[in-house]
């Protein structure tokens, strides 16, 4: 009898083993997915607030030149301009320069922007996940809107939509063609995704040596910034508009 007991007291004491053993195990691995789906979340996340807070460039900028006058203020500048388009691989193709010039030395950058819903950009939609940024012309501070150059081509279209510069994307051609009715009609951009539709001019006061960019941020708006410290770029830039002699600023265009 005493030995049955015992063997009763075994089997219950590794019952007890095996069940707190299993017990031990499933809490392991349910805790190990808890985290590893904390993770996924956290990355998630993090990606989201990146495609909301990221930007691309979308042109460049570099002082040329400047004049100054008895008082030595600067009375003109000249400008160089490069925009980039997107090649086949995605990556940033630079376009060729133009070269502008303009009195004082405050340059505005005026463009159509249009940006859409943060649902889209949160996704990172292969079409609508970055706003969208079309530049029509460079004005100085001195002088109207309207007596600045065309940053368009010479057939009114924005220049990374010209076929010379690769295949132009058929969704922001689109755009490109009903801008006036999207500005004027915002229920119409709705029906696109989009949430503002709207012309914006920014401007900051250049000088040589320095680099300029101008960004499109994802979730809307430009950005006109200058990069710190002196610039390789700008050497490399001034070369090549030195050596190309048919740099011209376009006459303004005043409607795409």
């Amino acid at each position: 009898m005493q030995r049955f007991f015992k063997m009763v007291i075994a089997v219950v004491i590794l019952a007890t083993i095996g069940s707190l053993a299993i017990n031990i195990t499933q809490h392991y691995f349910a805790r190990r997915n808890e985290i590893l789906r904390l993770k996924r979340q956290r990355d998630e996340l993090r990606q989201i607030v990146h495609r909301l807070t990221g930007r691309t460039r979308r042109a460049e900028l570099i002082v040329d030149g400047q004049v100054r006058g008895s008082d030595n203020k600067v009375v003109q500048t000249t400008l160089l301009w490069q925009e980039f388009t997107v090649g086949p691989s995605g990556r940033q193709i630079p376009m060729p320069l133009q070269k502008f010039t303009i009195p004082g030395d405050t340059p505005y950058i005026d463009a159509l922007v249009l940006q859409f819903s943060d649902k889209y950009v949160e996704k990172g939609d292969v079409l609508r996940g970055k706003s969208i940024a079309f530049f029509r012309r460079i004005f100085s501070s001195r002088e109207a809107p309207d007596q600045g150059a065309s940053l368009l081509s010479k057939h009114g279209i924005p220049r990374v939509l010209e076929h010379r510069y690769g295949q132009p994307n058929k969704f922001l051609t689109g755009l490109w063609r009903n801008i006036w009715p999207l500005l004027k009609h915002p229920h119409l951009g709705k029906k696109m995704g989009l949430s503002v539709v709207q012309g914006e001019a920014h401007y900051r006061p250049v000088r040589p040596g320095k680099l300029y960019v101008i960004y499109v941020r994802n979730d809307g708006g430009l950005e006109f910034t200058e990069q710190p410290g002196e610039s390789d770029l700008v050497k490399r830039l001034a070369k090549e508009a030195s050596e190309d002699r048919s740099l011209v600023a376009q006459p303004t265009t005043t409607s795409p």
